[in-house]
Order: C-alpha cells, then sequence, then structure tokens
C-alpha cells in the first residue's frame, strides 16, 4: 500500500523540478568544479574492496561522535536511520529538517560554521550551485557501486568532468508517464493493451470521442510545456540541445515542425487549455469514462480511489510516441544526496549516502513517503508493497527515458507555457508563437 504522505510532496515539487536559476555549471563540468583537496578527500579514504565500503572513522564507527544529516522528511529521516542502525547498530546519526530547496545555501554558511550536515538532501538541479559553492563531494569508489544498481540518465546527470564522477547519489525519481483504462480498452478496442503512438490514439478518437458531451480519449495539460514536451520531443525537438541556459531551442526549426504537430492533437482533445486543469483531468479519469490520460505519481491515490469505486483496473506505460518518430521524452524530478566537501568524517558521510540507495535504503524510503526510488527494477522488486504494486513499473520506464538538463533557468516555464497556449488555442501561427516565445525568453534571460 502506497504512503498517503506522497501524493502531496509529488504534488508540491512537480512545478520545479528544473528551475535553477543564475548559475552556470553544466552536467559536463560538474567535477571539473570541484577543487583539487575536494578529489584528494575522496581517493585517501580506506576503500573495503570485499565489502565495497569505506571503512567508517573510528570516532563514528564506534558511536563516539554521530554523523549528522540533513533531511526535509522527518519520516524518511526515521525510517532511514533505523534501517542504517540494523547494518551499522554502533553508529548514532542524528537529522536536522531541512527544506531541500534551502540546503545548498545553508550548507555554504552552516558548514563553514561547522553546523552543517555530514550529509544532505537536495534536488539535483541543485548541483551545479553546490559545486560552485565547495559543498558537494564526489562519491569516489562508489561510483562503480551506484552505477550498477541504477539508470545511466540518473547517474549521468550527477555525474561530469574527465573522469565523470558523480558528486552526488540519486534517491528519488518521478515523472510523467501515460495512465490507461485497461477495462475500457478492453470494451472498446477487445484488448487492455495500451497504444504506442498517438496515430493509435487518433484511430480510437474518431469512434468514441462525443464532443458534444464533452467526451474524450485522451486527456492531459495542453498548456504547459511540461506535459507539451513529450509530444514535441516525439516530432524531433530538444530542448536546450547544448544544456546552454542562452540557448533553449526555441529557434530551431524541427520545433516548428514539432509544433505543427502538437496543434493538430487539437482534434483529440478539443478543449481551450484553459479548461484541461489538472484537476478536471483527474476527475475524468478516476471516473473511469476516459481511456487514457498523462498524468505522474502525484495521481495514484486519486486514480486508485477510482478505480476500486467504479470497478476498473489501470494500467502506467511510456509516453506515446509518434509513427516514425523518436522515444517520447519528458522532463523528470530527482532528489539526491549530497556528502558534504565539509565534513569531518568522509568516509562516514560517504557509507551514509550511498545506503540511501541501497535495497535496504529504497525499502525505508517507500515505506515511509510512498516515493519512488531511482534504482533498477532488480532492487524494485525486492521491496514490500512496491514489488507488488502494477503501477510504479511505468514512471520508472519513462522516468529512464526523461531530459534530466542540470539548469533550466524559471522564466523558461512562463515562455513555454505561453508557446503551447499560443499553438494549442490557435492564438498565432507556429512561427509568430515561436518568436514571441525566442524574444520572452532572451529579454528574461538579460534582466
Amino acid at each position: 500500500m502506497r504512503s498517503n504522505g506522497a501524493a502531496a510532496d509529488l504534488a508540491l515539487n512537480r512545478r520545479r523540478l528544473l528551475v535553477l536559476g543564475g548559475l552556470t555549471a553544466t552536467a559536463g563540468t560538474l567535477a571539473a568544479c570541484g577543487g583539487p583537496e575536494e578529489e584528494e578527500e575522496a581517493t585517501d579514504l580506506q576503500w573495503d574492496a570485499d565489502a565495497q565500503q569505506y571503512v567508517m572513522e573510528d570516532a563514528i564507527a564506534k558511536g563516539e561522535q554521530p554523523l549528522k544529516i540533513w533531511i526535509e522528511d522527518e519520516p524518511l529521516a526515521q525510517a532511514l536511520i533505523a534501517a542504517f542502525n540494523q547494518e551499522y547498530p554502533d553508529v548514532k546519526v542524528e537529522y536536522e529538517l531541512v527544506i531541500k530547496d534551502e540546503a545548498v545555501e545553508k550548507m555554504a554558511t552552516a558548514g563553514e560554521a561547522g553546523n552543517g550536515g555530514d550529509v544532505y538532501m537536495t534536488f539535483y538541479d541543485q548541483l551545479s550551485r553546490a559545486i560552485d559553492q565547495g559543498v558537494a563531494a564526489p562519491m569516489g569508489e562508489y561510483d562503480t557501486v551506484l552505477k550498477s544498481r541504477m539508470n545511466e540518465t540518473f547517474t549521468g546527470v550527477v555525474s561530469g568532468g574527465d573522469d565523470g564522477s558523480m558528486h552526488a547519489v540519486p534517491i528519488t525519481t518521478e515523472s510523467i508517464a501515460l495512465f490507461y483504462n485497461k477495462t475500457l480498452l478492453k470494451e472498446l478496442t477487445g484488448s487492455e493493451e495500451p497504444a504506442k503512438t498517438w496515430e493509435e490514439i487518433a484511430a480510437l478518437a474518431e469512434e468514441y470521442n462525443q464532443p458534444g458531451s464533452n467526451r474524450w480519449t485522451i486527456q492531459f495539460t495542453p498548456g504547459e510545456i511540461y506535459h507539451a514536451y513529450s509530444v514535441l520531443s516525439a516530432a524531433g525537438w530538444t530542448v536546450y540541445p547544448d544544456l546552454n541556459p542562452d540557448d533553449p531551442g526555441f529557434d530551431d526549426p524541427a520545433l516548428a515542425a514539432a509544433l505543427e504537430y502538437y496543434a493538430g492533437l487539437r482534434e483529440l482533445f478539443d478543449v481551450p487549455a484553459v479548461d484541461a486543469t489538472e484537476e478536471n483531468i483527474r476527475q475524468e479519469f478516476s471516473a473511469g469514462t476516459v481511456p487514457y490520460a498523462i498524468n505522474g505519481p502525484w495521481a495514484f491515490a486519486d486514480f486508485d480511489a477510482g478505480a476500486e469505486e467504479h470497478g476498473y483496473e489501470y494500467g502506467v506505460t511510456v509516453l506515446p510516441s509518434i509513427e516514425g518518430g523518436e522515444p517520447a521524452s519528458s522532463f523528470a524530478g530527482m532528489h539526491i544526496a549530497v556528502v558534504s566537501t565539509l565534513t569531518e568524517y568522509p568516509a562516514a558521510a560517504r557509507v551514509f549516502a550511498n545506503f540511501m540507495a541501497s535495497d535496504a535504503g529504497a525499502a525505508a524510503l517507500y515505506a515511509s513517503t510512498g516515493q519512488i526510488p531511482a534504482v533498477n527494477s532488480d532492487l524494485l522488486s525486492g521491496i514490500e508493497g512496491l514489488a507488488d504494486d502494477p503501477h510504479v513499473a511505468g514512471i520508472i520506464e519513462q522516468s529512464a527515458q526523461a531530459d534530466l538538463i542540470p539548469q533550466v533557468p524559471e522564466y523558461f516555464w512562463e515562455t513555454g507555457n505561453t508557446l503551447t497556449v499560443d499553438v494549442w488555442d490557435n492564438l498565432s501561427t507556429v512561427e509568430e508563437a515561436q518568436t514571441k516565445a525566442l524574444d520572452s525568453y532572451n529579454e528574461l534571460h538579460g534582466l
């Protein structure tokens, strides 16, 4: 059973998954930002090759001094410490509740004063800032261990430099995906298998759609670039192609063709962008009258309740592509654990950070918050409750083909949303919408 605490946290954070303004580092230069002392710190630690662990400092291993962690969620902190003490009963771990959005800035000041955490959690798009401010240490020998546990999409976004070293540990993942009503599809098509392309959805829409009664084959939020990107990417456009905040790619000819395709989807879901709200989409799919919806794991609770009340079964899979197109990418969110370069116990801190992404750490995460651990399916299959959850695999699969971008200025969402609304509601031509988006972005970027 899913934790009731998951939905609120996911819904709160999904809109700011990629926001990171005013930074200069990118994924390709993460490790290069770290100073020589930082790299030396990782290589000078004692590594137990048999145990695949760093050897903790005596003061921590014997419980003479506590290890300090910063975590936003108290249930998660308590669950992680309890699980960690099952393996390391002599180690004392203390926690402080620190908001993930504030952890990097707070560490830069508190850490210098000797009051910082040894390990802290933040959003993956804050890692460049953490490295710039000297508060993110490389994981050292744990790189190989961690890369064996999770998809390279996740490890890649926290890696960089000439040696590709990881400067954080991916902990959770989330992405939108395609939700489908198995029971309704079986009734309509004779098969409960979901569509793989928008063309397949369009074929069903020709028979199922009833605009007069507001009955649609698929529902999503067309006025948000957060949702529209899956279609635009499948049609061949890549946002921030060079991972450069100066260039979101709004003038890319590939975007023009993608937007033309996107505008054509209005025939499938002929609703003004302002009326296609998250609340309405959840209600309609929960009622069992919509074959497909695009949403995220924050909708699980509503859809579970709807399926039970109305007697249907639903599934979750990757977002639809386009015939002859690319796999649909999405924007994804990820929480990470970071070892502070200012810790007095760099070995023990790395042991704890690594533990957070172990099978036991992932189990504690899911049991306490219901969030999806950013680990491979073989580890997920061993987690009680999650292994029996038929819907998590679809989120994980879509997350693995998501675009995790190190930094996206906040004003990208404003200009991107306006772009999609202009096209969806036919307020301007695609060319005019692109020009407007590019001009607005450049103006805000120059402020």
